[in-house]
Formats: structure tokens, sequence, C-alpha cells
């Protein structure tokens, strides 16, 4: 049983995958198999994606995980990890981020509305969940938002992994609800 089936067995969602499809290309057979499920937490609508890659173009797709939220807010948010570009405007412009406590802020870029990541980071339940983990959280679409994605750059291990990926999506919820 896949990760996804087990998390939407747990909270009695729905379950759903497309039939297998493979093709030739010049590298070799490629094979395709997309994967969903939709679960309700606590009022939340939430889905987990996974595109599966497998034979000789193995990939490592990654599971997109998108709490959908109760309407569209005027608000955009990027949290991602720390590339050496960001480290080097980090050096540059020391003052820039001078907000965001220094143990986030050494491992993750924040982009988007500054008193949304003022809000975020300032909590500190927060920052001791996000930190030693490497995600991509994203508001989508930009400006004007109804959904947050969180992409796990490593996949999802287990379901005690997911519900801490689902903590961080309702606290960052909880404050996009909040700053309007």
């Amino acid at each position: 049983m896949s990760i996804i089936q087990e998390i939407t067995k747990k909270y009695n969602g729905k379950y759903s995958e497309n039939p297998a499809a493979s093709f030739n290309s010049p590298s070799g057979k490629y094979s395709y198999q997309p994967k969903n499920g939709i679960i309700n937490i606590d009022g939340s609508k939430v889905s987990i994606n996974l595109n599966e890659v497998s034979d000789a173009m193995y990939g490592t797709e990654p599971f997109r995980i998108t709490l959908y939220l109760d309407k569209a807010y005027q608000t955009e948010l990027n949290i991602f990890p720390k590339d050496l570009w960001n480290k080097l405007l980090d050096f540059l412009f020391p003052k820039r981020r001078a907000f965001i406590p220094q143990k986030i802020l050494k491992q993750f870029w924040f982009g988007g509305d500054k008193k949304l990541i003022r809000q975020i980071t300032s909590d500190k339940q927060f920052n001791e969940s996000i930190i030693d983990e490497r995600i991509y959280i994203e508001t989508m679409p930009k400006k004007s938002t109804d959904r947050i994605v969180l992409t796990p750059e490593r996949g999802i291990n287990d379901i005690e992994q997911f519900e801490k990926f689902i903590d961080i999506l309702k606290q960052i919820e909880n404050k996009i609800k909040n700053s309007t």
C-alpha cells in the first residue's frame, strides 16, 4: 500500500490513481502514473499528489501537499531552502531580513508579504517545525491565493511526517486568516 493510500485510509478520504502509461524515448522506456488523495483535516481540504515516474527515465517526482483555503486571500508567501545566491544576498544586505530569527534564516529564504512573514517567523512552534526540513512552500496563485502548496524535497516517509507537514500548513493557514 502506498503512503497516499495509507493517509487517505486513515483520514477517510478518497484515493485515485490513473492507469500506468509508458512510452519509449531515446534513453529508454518511460513509465508514468499519477496518484492522488483528497482528505479533510480540521475543516480544511487537503490533497496529496504524486506523479510517479519509473524505468529508464527514473526521476524524483515530488509529492505535493496542497491545503485549500476557505476563500481567496490577498497575500503571497514563498519559503524554500537557501541556495548559494540567497546566501550571498544575505551577506551583501544583512539587514534586509533582520526580523527573521537567525536559526531559520540560515536555512530558508522567505519571500512575499512581509507582514505575513513577520507573523510566521515570530511563531516559535512554526520555526521549530521547519528547522532541518527540506521543504518548499508557496501560495498559489500569486497575489490572490486560495491554496498553500508544500513540496517536501525527499518525499513523505510515513504518516507522522505527513502530519508534521499538515501542521506546518495549518499554522500558515491560521496566520493568513488572522492577517486579513
